[in-house]
């Protein structure tokens, strides 16, 4: 075993030539940024051979491995700061460099390939394990998994990859790692995962995600694997041919960052350039990105593109760039058609990067399209096996959240009667009696494992929907009152949040949990008021103040971070927006660290997702808890102000829609429209499951592999069981607001378009029924009447004017 260290480095290397320790020095928690084989064995994982530097490649017919041969380990560098591996195979050497001595501030890993065959050397495959510790620890003190822990969001460019690993904590230093020679064509990961959820035992759920640099190649042989992806796989795999004597070459610098704006800025100085995008534009808008290149580099050309009918489509953008006044450049493009784009920036030196944005359709279209859709398309009648559900089926409420969106749409765009109908009927005759014996609030069905139990979580949905039923006039209603709708919604509250009215510890525990029910509490609270239902209002307002009080006093141990899993942003979301609507300022903020530590920035749209791994088994957009951690950061950014939390939550939100996107083209799957499915897989490839690799799909493709997931999906058909409750979120915050604020003192805008003419702003919203425009930093906020929907507004002399002949009547 050695070890070697500079003034910000410590790295110590296994007998096999992987490294099992890197520190950064002046990291007060001392994480191990690599996983650490000590843990694998403690957890009982077998998977030592995906520690850090171990490889594997495909050569001439043959596969080799790191782990099949002992490297020839030799210290180097003039004063011995230098590790060198050398592992010989019968045509090729594989050359491994961990440098601590060139650089007193970075590590310097450099890795060759070297055909010393007489003949050239064909290589499919090379790839390399990164693994960073992207761990979720089995220990239900969540400090281990805030500090000791990190997400990796990777950026994949051809010429300027980078990778940010930041601790979950979102106290730095957190670890960057940048591509400076050679190409690095994907970033896959590997799973391994222990789920208990049928022991009944919570948490349940811990796991690794193991990453995985593909250097050559496709990182699979699996031709299933992102056949459509022509964002990043143009053509194919290419295999890297060394003619005889050759070597190709790869390096790679780690940097430790403080927060996202230093992740950029180092990599500006190591030379790649630094690009602020818009992640989404809507058709017939622009899309707009700022960007600076490293010293002495020269653009060369730029240009935007897109797939169409299978055929890559190239349009130039040069003569869009303008130069502003600090030196960076500017640039808009008119955007007239959906889909995804690859916005390309080639230098003076050859080498190219991109980033990758969406172009929506207008979000009120996708909303109104995907309601109309499960009206239609998935409720099923009273003749029905079973009647008055909406298909998928499944045990878990989160099947519920297309209802609320339904309900939603109705409520805050036009009114479709029969949709209603529908949704009412479902409530009625089928939700009260699935969830509940006979009905009875007080009397939850046990719908899970062999000995019998119901999860609380499930009773989030229910109530959500009873709630928005009370919503409508009662002219709108066929089977009960409003004020009936609002007694059960308050009832069904009751029962999640009393643990006195459980029997068993599982269930008593789990009324402690935050869930989606933090969308509608406290407006669930004022109607009962306003109804003067004080009985049920008293109750209710006991018990929600009572669970904030516990989450108050438990903030130091961050226990509203634990759910099913040992840590998840389906606690620490809820509980940040929890403690944000009690006026817990300061806990908030404790757990919104964790909120921003949890959101991804890259230079793909698809990227920045809230880091979530169970349901692909991979680094993934999940539709549901993308959407509800944005509307939690949303919630953070109005009671906390800073202005961080409101670009995640834009981050967080748009990676959502593209499970919805009917006219994506990059994923295998294609959604006819109005469809949806609940997870895209950001990794290529996913390791576990290569055919998912940067493929859309829902939970139940899992079905098929037996076992845990025979049992979790095997009554969930389709591919969007567990979706709707984001877009429910989506439409309380961004599908009404667009915001300004300052930055660097110049304006921004967030959830829309900004233009500015002179000293005025012309600002147009994406929302998808707008009528809030807000900017906080200018004290200055507009509301439209109720009924309105107001699309552009004007922001002049510190405060928002309507435009004439730009409001829609009322409904």
């Amino acid at each position: 075993m050695e070890s070697i260290n500079n003034a910000v480095f410590t790295l110590q290397m296994s007998d096999r030539g992987f490294i099992n320790k890197l520190l950064i020095n002046d990291d007060a928690d001392s994480m191990n940024w690599v996983v650490d084989p000590a843990y694998l064995e403690e957890a009982g994982y077998r998977d030592e051979e995906k520690c850090f530097g171990h490889f594997d490649v495909k050569a001439g017919g043959k596969e080799y491995g790191s782990m099949s041969v002992q490297p020839l380990l030799a210290r180097t560098g003039a004063n011995g700061g230098e590790l060198s591996l050398v592992y010989a195979f019968d045509r090729f050497d594989v050359r491994i460099a961990y440098d601590l001595e060139s650089d007193e501030a970075s590590l310097r890993w450099q890795i060759s390939l070297h055909n010393r065959g007489s003949e050239e050397l064909a290589v499919d495959e090379f790839h390399i394990w990164s693994a960073l510790a992207y761990i979720m620890y089995r220990d239900p003190d969540v400090r281990r998994n805030i500090s000791k822990s990190c997400a990796v969001f990777p950026s994949i460019s051809k010429d300027f990859s980078k990778i940010a690993a930041v601790r979950r904590s979102g106290q730095g230093p957190h670890l960057g790692v940048y591509a400076v020679k050679g190409v690095t064509r994907s970033a896959g990961t590997y799973c391994r995962f222990e789920n208990n959820f049928f022991k009944d035992v919570s948490p349940s759920l811990d796991g690794i995600l193991f990453h995985k640099l593909v250097l050559a190649g496709a990182g699979t042989g699996d031709p299933r694997a992102a056949a459509s992806d022509w964002i990043y796989c143009p053509g194919g795999a290419e295999s890297l041919v060394l003619q005889a004597g050759g070597t190709a070459e790869w390096e790679y610098m780690l940097l430790p960052f403080a927060d996202k704006r230093q992740f950029y800025e180092n990599g500006l100085r190591l030379g790649h350039p630094l690009v602020e995008y818009s992640p989404a534009a809507v058709a017939g808008g622009t899309f707009q990105a700022l960007f600076r290149l490293p010293e002495a580099r020269k653009l060369r050309a730029v240009w935007v593109e897109s797939s169409e009918g299978g055929q890559l489509l190239r349009a130039d953008a040069a003569g869009l760039v303008k130069r502003t006044d600090n030196g960076a450049f500017e640039l808009v493009v008119p955007m007239a058609e959906p889909g995804e784009r690859k916005l390309v920036f080639e230098l003076d030196n050859g080498k190219t990067d991109f980033v990758v944005f969406n172009v929506m359709e207008p979000v009120k279209e996708i909303i109104e399209a995907r309601t109309d859709y499960i009206c239609r398309n998935l409720y099923q009648d009273e003749n029905a096996e079973a009647p008055h559900a909406f298909l998928p089926l499944s045990n878990q409420g989160e099947s519920l959240g297309k209802l609320n969106l339904v309900l939603m749409k109705n409520l805050m765009g036009d009114c479709d009667a029969d949709q209603v109908r529908k949704v009412e009927n479902s409530a009625v005759f089928y939700m009260k009696t699935k969830w509940f014996e006979n009905g009875d609030f007080y009397r939850p069905a046990k719908l899970y494992g062999d000995g019998g139990f119901y999860r609380i979580i499930d009773f989030d949905y229910v109530a959500h929907v009873y709630y928005l039923l009370s919503k409508f006039q009662a002219g709108r209603l066929s089977h009960a009152r409003p004020d009936d709708y609002l007694k059960w919604a308050a009832e069904v509250m009751i029962v999640r949040l009393d643990a006195n009215l459980h029997e068993d510890d599982r269930e008593k525990k789990e009324t402690q949990m935050l869930g989606v029910y933090i969308l509608f509490i406290k407006d669930l609270l004022q109607d009962l008021a306003r109804h003067g239902m004080s009985g049920l209002h008293e109750r209710l307002s006991r018990l929600w103040k009572e669970a904030g009080e516990r989450l108050r006093l438990e903030t130091g141990q961050y226990k509203g971070a634990v759910t099913e899993h040992f840590y998840d942003n389906a606690g620490f979301g809820p509980t940040c927006e929890a403690l944000c609507l009690l006026g817990y300022r300061q806990e908030a903020k404790r757990y919104g660290a964790l909120l921003l530590a949890n959101i991804g920035f890259s230079n793909d749209f698809r990227a920045q997702n809230p880091d979530r791994w169970w349901e692909s088994l991979s680094y993934m957009i999940h539709s549901l808890w993308g959407g509800m951690v944005s509307a939690s950061a949303l919630v953070a950014y109005e009671h906390l102000r800073d202005p961080e939390y409101l670009k995640a939550a834009y981050r967080a939100a748009v990676p959502v829609f593209y499970c919805y996107d009917w006219h994506a083209s990059a994923t295998n799957k294609k959604l006819e429209r109005g469809q949806a499915a609940s997870t895209y897989s950001v990794a290529g490839p996913n390791l576990n499951r290569p055919d998912l690799s940067r493929n859309r799909f829902g939970q139940s493709v899992f079905a098929e592999d037996g076992g845990l997931f025979a049992e979790l999906f095997g009554n969930a058909s389709g591919d969007d069981w567990d979706m709707g409750e984001e877009l429910a979120a989506y439409l309380a915050g961004f599908g009404t607001k667009t915001y300004l604020y300052y930055q660097d003192g110049e304006v921004r805008c967030v959830n829309g378009e900004i233009v500015k003419r002179g000293d005025r702003y012309e600002v147009t919203s994406y929302a998808a029924y707008p009528s809030e425009f807000h900017f906080y930093d200018a004290n200055s906020s507009f509301q439209a009447a109720p009924g309105e929907e107001v699309r552009t507004v004007v922001f002049e002399d510190g405060r928002f004017i309507r435009p004439l002949l730009n409001v829609k009547g009322n409904k």
